[in-house]
């Protein structure tokens, strides 16, 4: 992924009319994910997809258990590795740019803060969606559909309820939460809540936060159920 990555950054650059942070992500418009988001889904379905299909890797050498310390340790063990994969993945766009194009493509943006969140909350939540559905519907493949499913077909779903006049009360709501909890932050922390509350206040946030929340709730339910059986 950091290969496809970097050959995608040298190649958005070339052709010209994509935003920086996008060059970074190397992130074209006509797809729905970054290739790190991919890889990162890719990699939390494998943490579950793998011991569906091969039950041996299992600890009782049965079936898969429905821990829920299990997944705590798979959540964070995938969320580690794509925090890592984001940060590898801008540092190698970012190199590769310069050694093709210098310096003119590397400029940081005043908004790098929310910037920076939403890049890793999306890698790290696409993650996270693909452990938590390789879990549910025990398939790599299911696992990593759920993770292209969100941009696909939750995304616009979001869109159009954030359009809809229902929501005109809601839409002041990170503003106001501003208000209330940013007044006195030691070290800086209104602006990492800030950048948090902008993150989930945008579309894809909205949508990556939705599944994510849908998949766990149901893997919750399922393994309360295997337990009361």
């Amino acid at each position: 992924m950091l290969a496809v990555s970097a050959v995608a950054a040298v190649l958005l650059a070339r052709l010209g009319h994509t935003p920086q942070p996008r060059l970074l992500a190397a992130w074209p418009r006509e797809l729905p994910l970054p290739p790190a988001a991919v890889g990162a889904g890719l990699l939390g379905a494998l943490s579950f997809g793998d011991e569906f299909r091969h039950p041996a890797l299992a600890a009782d050498r049965g079936t898969v258990p429905r821990r829920l310390g299990l997944l705590a340790a798979k959540l964070a063990v995938s969320g580690a590795t794509a925090l890592l994969l984001a940060v590898l993945t801008v540092g190698c766009d970012a190199e590769v740019l310069y050694l093709f194009y210098g310096r003119e493509l590397l400029r940081v943006p005043a908004d790098w803060l929310p910037l920076g969140a939403g890049w890793i909350g999306l890698v790290v939540g696409c993650a996270w969606a693909g452990v938590l559905a390789a879990g549910v519907f025990r398939s790599t493949t299911a696992g990593l559909a759920a993770v292209v499913a969100v941009p696909v077909l939750v995304l616009p779903f979001v869109q159009k309820v954030w359009e809809g006049p229902s929501v005109r009360t809601a839409a002041g709501l990170p503003m106001r939460l501003r208000e209330v909890l940013l007044s006195q932050w030691p070290f800086g922390g209104e602006r990492y809540l800030a950048a948090l509350l902008r993150l989930l206040g945008q579309p894809v946030g909205s949508a990556l936060t939705l599944s994510l929340t849908a998949l766990l709730c149901t893997y919750l339910l399922t393994t309360l159920r295997s337990r009361t059986r």
